[in-house]
């Protein structure tokens, strides 16, 4: 869908639920807070589900860095959640060899650098995320600094507009077309969850109950 089409289905939706009227600004910022909420709730799901790796694909982005073992998450445009790390490594053979970084729980991080058994090495690279008193970065533990690293992000939803006034200036979902009236959809039960109508009937609701 547009973003005319999707304010269309909002008006549609509010129209049957006999609901005040919402301005163009003000569906663009239900539309907006419709599509964080889909996002996180699909992020939720998203290594163990395929519809929900699918619905986030666009969001996907990768972002590519050399001599670092500190990744300054903050100076990567719109970055929401790390989705996955890898490293290239100097090889005691010659050459690099690329490995998997995983990720490092911060309350197990003392008892795994005691164990020389999982403890962070060239071998077996970690990180992890914490802020460091300026930015919010990421940390990759390891003997040596990698040659380069790969890190696979999940990017934060671009916010729509619909430019009554320039129609030029309007800004569609980037999101999947077959996502649209999902994020829709909660948008439209945000925003009546706003109205003096819904209110009331939950306050009628609960009075009853009592």
């Amino acid at each position: 869908m547009t973003i005319i089409e999707m304010h269309a289905l909002c008006d549609l939706l509010l129209d049957k639920a006999d609901s005040p009227w919402f301005t163009s600004e003000e569906k663009d910022k239900f539309i907006n807070l419709g599509q964080e909420e889909f996002v996180q709730t699909q992020y939720e799901q998203f290594e163990f589900n395929e519809k929900a790796r699918k619905n986030l694909l666009p969001l996907v982005r990768s972002s590519n860095g050399t001599n670092t073992s500190t990744i300054n998450l903050d100076a990567i445009p719109m970055y929401m959640y790390t989705l996955g790390l890898s490293g290239n490594f100097n090889s005691p053979c010659g050459g690099n060899v690329t490995r998997k970084i995983s990720p490092l729980q911060i309350d197990d991080e003392a008892e795994t650098e005691q164990d020389p058994f999982n403890k962070s090495a060239d071998d077996n690279p970690n990180y992890v995320e914490e802020n460091n008193g300026t930015n919010n970065v990421c940390l990759i533990k390891s003997d040596t600094v990698p040659v380069s690293y790969t890190l696979k992000y999940l990017k934060q939803p671009r916010k729509v507009k619909n430019d009554e006034t320039t129609p030029a200036n309007n800004v569609n979902s980037e999101m999947p077309d077959f996502t649209h009236e999902d994020i829709v959809y909660i948008a439209v039960n945000k925003m009546l969850a706003n109205t003096e109508q819904f209110q009331n009937y939950q306050v009628n609701k609960v009075e009853n109950i009592e």
